[in-house]
């Protein structure tokens, strides 16, 4: 699966907040990839794990810019909803944009599912993800409260 079919994946699931692929050279740099009612996610696909990932970080083919991971941390920070959704084969990781800049490309497999805010063996799970976001923007609300 492509980084797009990902993302279309990715809208068909947040179908219910409105959600739209942002894809323009007229952003700000670090802008994420999709935004919805309620907050944005980054976007980083790799189709099968590489060698060693076990062992070795993982590392995509388009990583995680210095000015997404300063754009998701300061969205983050401010109370907003800001995530890297990342899948690597059937697996579904999602990470908060208030850490992830320091931790991208020096996790490996194992790191990943330990330290995903929310992680989707196998598929994406609508139902889980809807829930996540959900609870995820009402301590977002709190915060900024």
């Amino acid at each position: 699966m492509s980084e797009a079919a990902m993302k279309s994946t990715l809208v068909k699931a947040l179908a219910s907040l409105d959600p739209q692929c942002i894809e323009s050279p007229v952003t700000g740099l670090g802008i994420p990839d999709v935004n919805f009612i309620g907050g944005w996610f980054e976007c980083k696909n790799l189709d099968a794990w590489p060698k060693n990932a076990d062992i070795s970080p993982v590392r995509f083919h388009h990583s995680l810019t210095k000015e997404q991971g300063v754009w998701l941390y300061r969205r983050s920070r401010a109370g907003g909803f800001a995530m890297v959704c990342a899948k690597v084969s059937t697996e579904w990781f999602f990470f908060d944009g208030s850490w992830i800049k320091d931790k991208w490309d020096k996790m490996t497999r194992p790191q990943m599912i330990e330290m995903a805010d929310l992680y989707l063996p196998g598929r994406l799970d609508k139902d889980r993800l809807l829930n996540f976001i959900r609870s995820r923007s009402e301590i977002s609300r709190s915060k900024s409260a």
